[in-house]
């Protein structure tokens, strides 16, 4: 909740420059529009006596793009790599995703929702080991315009990661990601 003053202060400031843009975004079958994550991350961690604390960076490149097949369904396929390093960890994870999204006009803003597939690929740079995990991801949010060309998008990424069963070390898994509070630029031509 540390965040939402910052995003409500974010939506009142593009507010009127959406409210300019509206008329103009329009979306067609046959418009494409790219997206996607740049991200950087660092933890520490705190691990209780004997054990050393640590620390991890992920580096994260997802870029996303999408093409209207009708003026509200979109077809969506991206490619990422991300990067993590750190006292106990070296890995180097691509990914391959695909998916639909539905879009709905709504007074200023272009509501979302979609439905992504995604394959991982995980090579660990101790035991050489590799791992194949695959993922579901629902996107939501919200188009915000900011331009004819160019939108703000705010939203959320429920996601489902299931693990194969040849982890190296035995560390097969299904997780549940929530990112709340997911902001981006998309951009449409």
């Amino acid at each position: 909740m540390r965040h939402f003053p910052v995003l409500v202060l974010i939506l009142a400031l593009t507010l009127p420059a959406a409210a300019a843009a509206q008329s103009s975004m329009q979306i067609h079958h046959g418009t494409m529009f790219a997206g996607g994550q740049i991200s950087f991350q660092s933890h520490d961690l705190d691990y209780p006596a004997p054990t050393p604390d640590g620390s991890v960076k992920t580096v994260t490149f997802e870029p996303q793009f999408g093409w209207f097949f009708k003026s509200y369904l979109a077809a969506v396929a991206g490619v990422g790599y991300q990067s993590v390093s750190g006292d106990t960890a070296e890995r180097d994870r691509f990914s391959v995703s695909g998916g639909v999204r539905l879009y709905q006009p709504l007074a200023l803003l272009h509501l979302y929702a979609g439905v992504e597939g995604t394959f991982h690929f995980t090579s660990y740079e101790q035991d050489d080991a590799d791992t194949l995990d695959f993922g579901l991801s629902a996107p939501v949010g919200v188009l915000i315009p900011l331009s004819r060309n160019v939108a703000l998008d705010v939203g959320m990424r429920f996601t489902k990661i299931w693990r194969d069963n040849d982890h190296p070390a035995g560390l097969n898994y299904h997780s549940f990601i929530v990112d709340v509070g997911y902001l981006g630029v998309q951009a449409f031509f």
